[in-house]
């Protein structure tokens, strides 16, 4: 069966940029965004059920990309840039392609940003070799529209 594309979207439209290098076209997996929000109890005496306050957003999400060793642009050099510096970098996800109006999740305001937290390299013999990553993200992400 094949899902309506008026109504669902193919994963294959799915965009992801860090720093502005989109990296959308090694991508094999994302799991995680948007994240959650934390919630604190807030319960007080007398009260008969529990009491919750929203406090702060928590993202950390994971992506499978493809390996390779294009300079500069490429999936590796991006990566370990990040890896190698150790600082926040910017934040694009469009699920559902760049079409005006659609989802966009983002992290690159003033200050804070995404970080690359765990990156391992899989080599299986026969198979493609993925890196698996492990991201952060400092003060959560936005969600907003393309």
């Amino acid at each position: 069966m094949v899902a309506d594309q008026n109504v669902f979207f193919d994963s294959k439209v799915s965009v992801l940029k860090i720093n502005s290098v989109d990296l959308s076209a090694y991508v094999k997996e994302v799991v995680g965004l948007p994240g959650q929000v934390k919630l604190n109890d807030i319960t007080t005496f007398g009260k008969v059920g529990e009491s919750l306050g929203p406090s702060i957003k928590i993202s950390h999400f994971t992506v499978k990309f493809l390996f390779n060793m294009i300079t500069t642009t490429g999936v590796w050099a991006t990566l370990n840039t990040m890896y190698e510096s150790r600082t926040p970098y910017a934040l694009e996800y469009y699920p559902a392609g760049t079409t005006v109006g659609n989802l966009k999740i983002i992290n690159n305001a003033a200050g804070v940003g995404t970080y690359l937290a765990d990156c391992k390299i899989t080599s299986r013999v026969g198979d493609y070799v993925t890196v698996d990553c492990d991201f952060q993200v400092d003060n959560g992400v936005t969600l907003t529209t393309a």
